[in-house]
């Protein structure tokens, strides 16, 4: 049984294909308050997920009581990253703002 060298590390960093950075533009649909906007759809979509599993099993539907907690627990990370988001960016801003120039 053969095992083959570890190759060095500038053979693993040749292999890996490196681009340029683009600098954001204003009509670019990636920018900031775009992602913002996604972000905030996104945890929208999820609680109106949970509001509809929950009325479903309210009504006597379908769904199951673990459908609704796995939905439950998804929103609520959904949220507790977006406020971790959010104070992050208050703090970067007041930061800069405390620069003296």
């Amino acid at each position: 049984m053969s095992i083959a060298p570890i190759s060095g590390i500038s053979a693993a960093a040749a292999q890996q294909v490196t681009a340029a950075p683009k600098a954001p533009s204003s009509g670019d649909g990636d920018s900031f308050a775009s992602s913002v906007r996604k972000a905030l759809e996104s945890v929208s979509a999820a609680e109106h997920e949970v509001d509809r599993i929950a009325v479903d099993i309210a009504s006597g539907g379908e769904s199951e009581v673990h459908e609704l907690m796995v939905a439950s627990a998804k929103a609520s990370l959904s949220v507790d990253l977006l406020v971790q988001v959010r104070n992050r960016a208050l703090e970067a801003y007041q930061e800069i703002m405390r620069m003296q120039i």
